[in-house]
């Protein structure tokens, strides 16, 4: 149930972006993770990623529109797009968290599997 919520909350905000949100037959899906979690991490005491809850953007790089979506408590998110290239990362009002943004080429008919890897700054 979790996952057709999110996925409709995603076609909801994506659809509020105007044209180039796609119709739901391609685009984004993926997690966003944060880490590091501990400022020091050994093979005795792991200190894996955690999901991120928070907002992926992603930027269409030939007009400039903006597409966002919701992660889940998991750090899951799909984002239905249209084909072409997008730069991916997180909205963040301060710094850290940070993502370093990626870019992403969208193919039709399919959803491309990213995972963003937000940086939480510990050191």
């Amino acid at each position: 149930m979790k996952r057709s919520a999110l996925v409709l909350v995603a076609v909801a905000l994506a659809s509020c972006g105007g044209a180039g949100a796609g119709d739901g037959t391609s685009g984004i899906r993926g997690q966003a993770l944060a880490g590091p979690q501990c400022p020091v991490e050994t093979q005795a005491s792991p200190c894996p990623p955690v999901p991120y809850e928070g907002t992926v953007i992603a930027t269409d790089v030939e007009s400039g529109a903006e597409y966002t979506v919701d992660t889940d408590a998991d750090g899951r998110f799909e984002l239905p797009l249209e084909p072409g290239p997008y730069e991916v990362s997180i909205v963040s009002e301060t710094s850290p968290p940070s993502a370093k943004p990626q870019t992403v080429t969208v193919g039709p008919d399919s959803f491309t599997e990213i995972t963003v890897s937000v940086d939480t700054g510990i050191r």
